[in-house]
């Protein structure tokens, strides 16, 4: 019996290792401003660290008027739902959520038109503490 190697052949770049690094040192620094300059707002990821817990600037922030944009995902009350930064709908081959974004938890009354696909709009007050998910509560919500 015939086994097959893997064997790794060395390429030769076209471009300079040291303009890769710098083209990519470059656009890790702008990443930040374009979250922020695309309409700016506040974006749900600027609430929410990557363990679900409140970001430092949303605990600086916590009491202040916001207003997010995201879509919107079912709760079990009425008066409860969470907005992720993409559309949360279930992956048609597993039933499973992919890859929707951060998320946070809004007390508002669900709007009457609201589905997955459609961007809700939410504007209320922050509340964020170290080591908790932040919410979003007295919150106004319509569809966008």
């Amino acid at each position: 019996m015939h086994r097959q190697t893997f064997r790794c052949e060395a390429v030769n770049l076209p471009v300079a290792r040291r303009n890769i690094l710098l083209g990519m040192a470059t656009l890790a620094a702008l990443v930040p401003i374009r979250a922020r300059a695309a309409d700016g707002q506040a974006k749900i990821a600027d609430l929410v660290d990557a363990d679900g817990n409140a970001s430092p600037w949303a605990v600086a922030n916590s009491g202040a008027k916001i207003v997010l944009r995201g879509y919107f995902a079912p709760a079990l009350t009425d008066v409860k739902f969470d907005l992720y930064e993409a559309p949360a709908a279930p992956c048609q081959l597993c039933g499973m959520i992919h890859d929707a974004g951060a998320n946070i938890e809004v007390e508002a009354r669900v709007p009457a038109d609201a589905n997955m696909m459609k961007m809700i709009e939410v504007a209320g007050r922050i509340e964020a503490a170290v080591d908790r998910a932040p919410r979003i509560i007295a919150a106004e919500a319509a569809t966008v």
